[in-house]
């Protein structure tokens, strides 16, 4: 190595020297700031070390950190951009950079980074909110939006409308003093509350400083007013006494105060911090509601979902509660900020981590009786790629004020007015027409019943529901002389463009049916007075009924159409009679009349001797295997009935007589009849009360019913029919106990 080689190696060691030393310092006091949050200062530091060394990705990440941090997203796109395009970004870097590709009206574009993000919904949510960009613009034309000519060049927000509409709001432009401090997080200048009104050509009056005996020299602002206008809500930094106290983190935090108004109506006074502020978090945008029984405002207090999220704090009697987060509905892993609360209980708030169109984005929830209904973004014109927030509404609601930086170039926040052209339906409309099922014709003054609510079709037979939840319930149609209709509406997965949905009701007409059920005495065949009928349905409805002289019942049948199927228990007594139960089952295959005695015996015996309890209680003939008498499981069933009947009846003495036709030998016939006889007696007797009181007898042919003869010469013509009436089985009631 020459000596001029050895020259030239040393000069470059000792640059590279310098560089390392020059590079180490910048990001060691870089990370200083950084640390102390005071992203503002620190960004030249970091500055200056990545222009020494472009490949350090961790300081390019801080840089980008503060720039997001002080809301530059130019800067803060071209750093993070840096990153992903040189392979080094993670997914929380990625998601950052889509954001600001979404602030940059390019939502398309951002598609990619937000799917990638995975560590909270806030990902979902925006990929879903770029699939259905067009739903943030349909109602573009309700607003007229107009930026106000009392901003300054500096970050103006969160306006507040006075009980004489003046504009109190929030601003960063210098004050005339010869000392402007400035905020080391933002590097711009403390916030201060300043107010103007129009004058009587309907411009605005140039700003003044609000109520100046409540301001401090840190930062002041947002704020709201109570109702009547004599109590105030404000943020400002934490203070011991007049200097700004830290936290624990080295950070000065947000509290709010109350101040009242003075005697002389002029200004603010007394200002007393609010019982649930600490130093260790920040408490912050009140907005007080119209009774002035709950104050909503934002807090990173902990238990929250993100970094900011919404709280509610009731005042009970003359003392705050404690604060309730509004939950994860409406609180995200996001920034939740800026409410204010209507006088009808609309809660407008900004949020990054809902659906949007990029930025903060406003939105409006309804809260009844504590409960939180479907959030609705905005949409254009209020909300634009950037950030939007601190939203107000004039008293009336066709008027109001809002922040945004959108439209300049350095980004700082601007006052926007808007009017509101017309009235924005949330939710989704259900339009409903009621028709007759049969001929289609409307069928107007419709009763409709859905969820809650209930109306009435008009004479077109048409009815609507504004849906400002997604639900899941029966539309029910009714009037009178037909069915109800009944359809499930489910709004809960469609898209988030519909805004309509339309059903028809088809009412099917009533075709009238009746059930008729007539009860006889089964030996006169006249009408039985004062039976007891309960007659139970498949659903198991229980009507009883005692029939009067003409021995019949009559009642609709409802809810039943041509096809359906009836099916009923009719249980019968009466005091002497032998009760009954019968099982009725038919299909409605015309209207009208359905008389179950037309197809079922409801004749009740009377309790007598000579009677026939068979015949009483519908006992099927019982049959023997050939040339046998033992009781098969058949037979069995119907002897059970006679052994319910004896025992409901303990006073009854029963001859149970069997008979046969004429076919086969005379004595035969005797002998096997009367060992069936007496073994169907002996099945009775285990089963009843005093046994005794039933016996068995065999007759065999001896007690023809008709004139089937058939021994000796005689030869018989009668069909099989005629032979079966013959083949019996009789329960003679031969006595009555006393």
């Amino acid at each position: 190595m020459t000596s001029f080689q050895k020259i030239k190696l040393t000069v470059a060691s000792l640059m590279l020297t310098t560089c390392f030393t020059a590079q180490t310092f910048s990001l060691k006091k870089g990370d200083a700031q950084y640390n102390s949050l005071n992203y503002s200062a620190a960004i030249p530091y970091y500055s200056k070390a990545i222009k020494k060394d472009s490949s350090n990705t961790e300081a390019l990440g801080k840089l980008a950190d503060c720039y997001r941090l002080t809301n530059n997203v130019k800067a803060q796109r071209a750093c993070y951009g840096k990153l992903v395009k040189g392979g080094s970004a993670n997914t929380t870097q990625k998601y950052y950079y889509g954001q600001t590709i979404m602030e940059s009206g390019k939502p398309e574009e951002a598609k990619q980074y937000m799917e990638q993000y995975t560590a909270d919904a806030r990902g979902a949510m925006f990929t879903k909110a770029i699939n259905n960009i067009k739903v943030y613009y349909k109602n573009e034309d309700a607003y007229k939006l107009a930026m106000t000519t009392f901003n300054s060049a500096e970050n103006d927000f969160s306006p507040a409308i006075t009980s004489d509409n003046k504009v109190v709001f929030t601003s960063a432009r210098k004050k005339a003093q010869w000392i402007n401090r400035k905020h080391g997080w933002t590097g711009k200048n403390f916030y201060y509350l300043y107010s103007t009104a129009k004058d009587k050509d309907g411009k605005y009056t140039s700003p003044s400083l609000f109520s100046k005996n409540i301001q401090t020299k840190y930062n002041d602002g947002p704020i709201c007013f109570s109702n009547d206008g004599k109590t105030v809500y404000f943020t400002r930094n934490n203070l011991k006494g007049k200097k700004a106290e830290k936290s624990n983190d080295g950070t000065i935090k947000l509290k709010i105060f109350q101040a009242t108004l003075t005697q002389d109506g002029k200004g603010f006074e007394n200002p007393v911090e609010l019982p649930f502020n600490n130093k260790e978090y920040n408490c912050a945008h009140p907005a007080i509601s119209a009774d002035g029984k709950k104050l909503y405002f934002s807090s990173d207090m902990s238990g929250g979902q993100g970094s900011m999220d919404l709280y509610v704090v009731e005042n009970i009697g003359t003392a705050w509660g404690t604060p309730t987060n509004l939950g994860t509905k409406i609180n995200t892993a996001g920034n939740d900020v800026f409410p204010f609360i209507t006088e009808n209980n609309i809660l407008y708030f900004s949020s990054n981590g809902l659906d949007g169109l990029g930025g903060l984005d406003i939105y409006e929830v309804k809260i009844k009786e504590g409960v939180v209904g479907k959030i609705y973004n905005m949409g254009a014109p209020l909300n634009s790629s950037n950030d939007d927030f601190g939203i107000v509404f004039t008293k009336d609601m066709k008027s109001g004020y809002l922040g945004s930086n959108r439209n300049t170039a350095d980004l700082d926040d601007n006052i926007y007015s808007f009017d509101v052209l017309r009235p924005v339906k949330r939710g989704v409309v259900l339009n409903v027409i009621t028709k007759d099922k049969t001929t289609a014709e409307i069928l107007p003054n419709t009763k409709i019943k859905f969820c809650d609510k209930e109306v009435q079709s008009n004479e077109k037979g048409e009815a609507q529901f504004e849906l400002e939840e997604s639900v899941d319930c029966p539309l029910i149609g009714s009037i009178e002389k037909y069915f109800d209709a009944n359809v499930n509406v489910n709004t809960k997965n469609i898209s988030e463009d519909v805004s309509e949905i339309n059903k028809e009701l088809f009412l099917e007409k009533d075709p009238g049916f009746s059930l008729i059920a007539l009860v006889t005495d089964n030996k006169n065949k006249t009408p039985l007075y004062g039976v007891t009928m309960k007659i139970s349905d498949e659903n198991g409805n229980v009507f009883d009924y005692v029939t009067s002289a003409t021995g019949d019942y009559k009642s609709p049948i409802m809810g039943k159409k041509l096809g359906d199927v009836v099916k009923y228990k009719l249980e019968l007594s009466k005091q002497g009679y032998v009760s009954k139960t019968v099982d009725f089952v038919k299909t409605l295959d015309k209207s009208g009349e359905v008389k179950v005695h037309e197809e079922l015996d409801l004749s009740l015996g009377k309790i007598e001797v000579g009677g026939d309890t068979a015949k009483m209680i519908d006992i099927k003939p019982i049959y023997f295997d050939v040339n046998k008498f033992n009781i098969r499981p058949d037979a069995a069933i119907e002897l059970n009935k006679i052994v319910k009947i004896m025992n409901e009846y303990p006073n009854m003495v029963v001859e149970l007589s069997s008979h046969t036709d004429c076919r086969g030998p005379k004595v035969y016939n005797a002998n096997l009849s009367d060992k069936r006889a007496k073994v169907s007696a002996a099945y009775i007797k285990k089963s009843i009360t005093n046994p005794e009181r039933i016996f068995g007898k065999g007759y065999g042919e001896s007690k023809l019913k008709n004139g089937c003869a058939c021994e000796g010469n005689v030869k018989s013509t009668c069909s099989d029919a005629e032979h079966q009436e013959n083949r019996r089985t009789e329960f003679i009631i031969v006595k009555l106990l006393n």
